[in-house]
């Protein structure tokens, strides 16, 4: 069994599976909701695409990047409507748990 923590969450791999179990943490809401604007990797991998690109105004649950990890991709959508700053990661490029794929501009 393999496990990671990324955030309010543990990754849990066991028997071929990847597993989310959620961590309670007592935080501000202020915080926590900073937290959900963000889109960072939740455990180690490789980036295969980037969709996204600096400039690009974003819907939320339109795609920015597709990762592998475990022998699985996973794609994953803008948190919410925004336009991108700047993408932080570039196609093959392996990273770490918790980093961040894309910064938003402020509003």
């Amino acid at each position: 069994m393999k496990t990671t923590r990324v955030g309010e969450k543990v990754w849990v791999q066991w028997r071929g599976r990847l597993y989310s179990v959620p961590v309670e943490l007592r935080k501000s809401a202020r915080s926590s909701e900073a937290a959900a604007q963000e889109l960072v990797a939740p455990f180690s991998c490789k980036v295969l695409r980037v969709h996204a690109q600096a400039g690009q105004a974003l819907k939320k649950g339109e795609p920015v990047v597709v990762v592998e990890a475990m022998k699985m991709e996973y794609s994953y959508g803008s948190p919410k409507d925004g336009i991108v700053d700047a993408v932080l990661v570039k196609e093959g490029e392996v990273v770490s748990g918790g980093a961040q794929f894309v910064r938003w501009r402020n509003s």
